[in-house]
């Protein structure tokens, strides 16, 4: 997966999502920071996904390489590409004590310099676990789906 496409894979967007009794707290957090992830495409903000993202996180996609936390928030440099929008839809977040996994679709767009505008669309499996009272997004599972 070359670095200017997996930057495509978080989304950013609300949506509703699914809770068990008491969980409903853990929800609104774990959807903010699936927004801040977006966002900070977006925007380019690499305190924002270095807050985020576990040391140890790795993202998996459609190529053969896992890329880490250094490696993805590196791809926010990368000037080929400028993301104007990041829609999330069909989310589902499920907490499972200090676990949670969140997925749903994602929708970018945005523009290329070699390619010009681009459309990209993703199903996205976030984990997340909490650790001393935090979340953090410690991996990402992305597959491209056809552009509409």
């Amino acid at each position: 997966m070359s670095l200017g496409a997996f930057f495509l894979l978080v989304s950013f967007g609300g949506t509703a999502s699914t809770a068990q009794a008491g969980e409903n707290e853990d929800v609104k957090v774990l959807l903010q920071l699936e927004n801040d992830i977006a966002r900070a495409w977006v925007q380019r903000n690499p305190q924002a996904l270095d807050q985020i993202l576990a040391d140890d996180y790795a993202l998996a996609g459609t190529g053969d390489a896992l890329i880490g936390k250094t490696q993805y928030i590196a791809g926010l440099d990368n000037q080929e590409f400028e993301t104007d929008s990041a829609i999330i839809d069909e989310l589902r977040i499920r907490v499972y004590g200090d676990a949670a996994v969140v997925t749903g679709r994602a929708t970018y767009k945005g523009r290329s310099k070699k390619r010009g505008r681009y459309l990209r669309r993703f199903r996205f499996t976030d984990t997340f676990i909490r650790h001393d009272g935090t979340w953090k997004c410690v991996a990402t599972h992305a597959s491209a789906l056809a552009p509409d």
